[in-house]
């Protein structure tokens, strides 16, 4: 297995299996398993950079006034469905299909 930095992947871009572009890269998910830290989703697209903006009353207002909260493309790409063994260039390992199932509702709406 090869060491990946997670420095390398944030803000990549990252393609389909028929390399169409599905967005970037905008924030790595971990969860505690023991004294490791295992990462279990990519949140990758157009709003997961303001995602975590939602959680504040402020953040909230600020994607309202801009209608970033009304757009779609946020995906919750699990671990396995994404092949990062070439950090520079990220590529989902599912079909068109099954990534529909994977995006996901902007929180606070």
């Amino acid at each position: 297995m090869a060491t990946v930095h997670l420095d390398h992947l944030a803000g990549r871009h990252v393609f389909s299996e028929h390399g169409r572009s599905i967005g970037y890269i905008e924030e790595i998910i971990a969860e505690r398993d023991g004294s490791d830290l295992v990462v279990t989703e990519f949140h990758v697209g157009i709003f997961a950079a303001f995602e975590r903006l939602s959680a504040s009353t402020i953040g909230t207002a600020l994607l309202d006034f801009f209608a970033l909260r009304q757009r779609e493309g946020l995906y919750r790409i699990p671990w396995g469905k994404l092949d990062i063994s070439d950090p520079a260039r990220p590529r989902l390992l599912c079909s068109d299909e099954e990534l529909a199932a994977f995006k996901a509702q902007p929180e606070g709406k």
